[in-house]
């Protein structure tokens, strides 16, 4: 936003220069203008080669004592013959103040230059730059409609400024009428940076959908980079707005036109899985990997679209890279998963013990149980189990049912029956010990079979 300022700063400095010189006949584009007295003529060419020399407090000296022979006593409508106050001593004056970064002062000069000649353009197009240094945007933006609405010849900057300021100032609806009546009024001057301004205007009124068709144009454009932020404001506006098949179309084209670009594969993998298509999600992320190191929160990403579609022996080296950068119990969890599934409960284990070994965490207590269970290592499940169920928490039923499974495959009927006895305390696991227990009870020690199925349900 600053550079619009910047350049309109060049320009009005340009206007300055000129406005100095009244046989240029620029002081106004109005051939009413108030006719210039020859002492205000002498004076402004007195203090013209101060202003060129920056010697800014001594022209405003020189014009404020030229002023004074007017009288402390002057009054807007009083006879100036002398021009002692006409409006372009005054926005002389304004001009010096600016110049000379006392804003407040040529506020005052400019204002006062108005006030005896409403009409004078440049005198509102430096009012409104002293309002910008100011930071009153929504003055600023007032006074650049004004030189608009006074100029001979309608310049559409003149209503783009106002529109921007109005924007800088928060004014969305002004900003986006000023836009409006922009584009409506000099449609063959419209730049392509004044409909970014535009899009800008709609997008912090929360009216997207007006500022697609601006967008589009803006994407389909421009070219390099200001191609592809444009091609990503657009792909962001499409998911924002819920418009999932223009979103995954886009994505597509952009993927088969600039294959090489990492953002376009990671953009279509997130529309994939918004639309819940996790292997075509899987394959993108896939590509994307490829192109640019994951971060640790796409690796994770990655591992998980893989473990979910059976596919850990992808997963396991992923999660595995994402606990070398952070300690992580869920991630902890799908390796074991991820090493389960493959057949490797024992590197499984492995893994729990050299990221947590000492874990007091009761999701991975009951994962190692499960682990040792699942090896026949029931005693070690006994002890993992039994550890869990000290933990207070909603796993505690699960883990003293599951205790007592592990006891009674090892015919340690009196540490089974206790286990089962706890866990039938629980509501969700209440039937299953409750079953366990009558099935005890009902077998002789001569007939006791120690070795019941290990498929059991909790």
């Amino acid at each position: 936003m600053m550079e619009i300022f910047k350049y309109f700063k060049w320009l009005a400095g340009l206007l300055l220069v000129l406005v100095f010189i009244p046989a240029l006949g620029m002081a106004r584009e109005k051939d009413e203008a108030p006719p210039l007295p020859l002492p205000a003529q002498l004076i402004l060419a007195k203090v013209q080669p101060m202003i060129e020399a920056k010697e800014y407090p001594r022209a405003i000296e020189t014009l404020k004592t030229f002023q004074a022979r007017g009288g402390p006593d002057f009054k807007l409508g009083d006879k100036d013959p002398k021009g002692y106050h006409h409006a372009e001593i005054e926005f002389c004056l304004g001009n010096c103040y600016l110049m000379g970064e006392q804003y407040e002062d040529a506020v005052a000069a400019y204002q006062r230059a108005l006030a005896r000649d409403p009409g004078h353009t440049y005198a509102w197009l430096n009012l409104a730059n002293a309002h910008y240094e100011l930071n009153h945007n929504a003055d600023a933006a007032s006074c650049f409609k004004k030189a608009y609405e006074t100029a001979t010849e309608k310049k559409p900057e003149y209503l783009y400024y106002s529109a921007v300021a109005y924007l800088m100032a928060d004014d969305y609806k002004q900003s986006i009428g000023l836009f409006e009546e922009l584009f409506a009024a000099h449609p063959e001057a419209i730049k392509l940076e004044w409909k970014e301004h535009m899009v800008h205007a709609l997008l912090a009124a929360e009216k997207p959908r007006r500022a697609l068709p601006y967008i589009k144009e803006l994407a389909a454009a421009f070219t390099g980079e200001k191609q592809i932020q444009w091609q990503e404001i657009l792909l962001h506006q499409y998911m924002q707005l819920d418009m999932q098949r223009e979103a995954l179309d886009l994505a597509h084209t952009l993927t088969r036109q600039t294959p090489t670009l990492a953002k376009w594969w990671k953009a279509l993998a997130h529309i994939q899985l918004n639309v819940e298509k996790y292997e075509d999600a899987l394959m993108a992320l896939t590509i994307y990997s490829f192109l640019t190191p994951l971060s640790m929160e796409e690796k994770k990403l990655l591992a998980d679209l893989n473990l979910q579609l059976n596919i850990p022996v992808k997963a396991a080296p992923l999660y595995e890279a994402c606990l070398k950068e952070k300690k992580d119990k869920s991630m902890l969890q799908q390796l074991a998963t991820a090493y389960r599934q493959l057949g490797k409960p024992e590197t499984a284990l492995a893994v729990i013990n050299a990221v947590d070994p000492d874990s007091d965490d009761a999701d991975i207590i009951l994962l190692k149980g499960e682990l040792y269970y699942s090896m026949d290592k029931f005693d070690q499940a006994v002890a993992a189990y039994e550890k869990a169920a000290r933990n207070k928490g909603r796993h505690v039923g699960r883990a003293w049912l599951m205790a007592g499974y592990a006891a009674w495959q090892m015919n340690d009927i009196a540490t089974s029956k206790d286990a089962f006895a706890k866990a039938a305390k629980h509501r969700k696991q209440r039937k299953a010990a409750n079953t366990a227990l009558k099935q005890l009870a009902m077998l002789s020690v001569d007939e006791m079979n120690p070795h019941p199925s290990k498929h059991h349900s909790n």
